[in-house]
């Protein structure tokens, strides 16, 4: 196993612990929540697991991982509160420069890959907007509420992203990409089930108080 290769997998373990982390303290407050300890395990997996994209010349998703670790960065800071909501114009120009990023991702894959079959990249385009605008809505959500909070579409769109991710993953036939992808969809849908269940108990809550 080569040096980048154990730094995918490190990635994929950072992914993996946040993942069991957030699930653990969502079941524990009975709602979709992100512990400090979230952000800190996902800014680790964007960088590591960026650079093993880096190195694979998988440049759609390396741009997914920069975007994502932006945002954990910012997430992060909101956790520490020391963060200011952006005014209205700068996160709009924020998010068409991380839209911009993204394309520019995709039009690199397709004029460097060696096989670049134009329907696959399309399908890891699309899965990666999904996947990366799920970020940015939670930071855009984050932003107006100033502090940092899991909206519930966010759920859906990594759920929508995740799969079509792991089916280009699949595709590429790479184990490191395939492991970091696989096990998504049952941490999106158990926290789709908390978030079903949140205002019910929300509204008991008021109703007993």
């Amino acid at each position: 196993m080569t040096a980048i290769q154990v730094l995918g997998w490190l990635g994929n373990a950072a992914f993996f612990s946040r993942s069991f982390v957030q699930w653990w303290e969502s079941e524990r407050e009975k709602r979709s929540v992100a512990p400090t300890m979230f952000w800190c395990l996902s800014l680790l997996g964007s960088i590591t697991l960026g650079a093993y994209a880096f190195s694979r010349h998988t440049h759609v998703l390396l741009a997914g991982y920069v975007i994502n670790g932006l945002i954990y960065a910012r997430n992060l800071w909101f956790q520490r509160g020391k963060a200011r909501p952006l005014p209205g114009r700068v996160a709009t120009l924020v998010a068409l420069l991380l839209a911009a990023a993204l394309a520019a991702g995709a039009i690199y894959e397709l004029q460097h890959r060696e096989d670049p079959s134009l329907a696959w990249v399309l399908v890891a385009c699309f899965g990666q907007a999904l996947w990366s605008s799920r970020f940015v809505l939670q930071w855009w959500a984050s932003e107006r509420a100033a502090h940092s909070h899991f909206p519930r579409l966010f759920w859906w769109l990594s759920l929508a992203g995740n799969a079509l991710l792991l089916a280009y993953a699949l595709h590429l036939g790479d184990l490191v990409f395939i492991a970091g992808f696989a096990p998504g969809p049952l941490v999106q849908v158990r926290n789709l089930m908390l978030g079903r269940g949140a205002p019910a108990a929300s509204s008991q809550a008021r109703q007993d108080s």
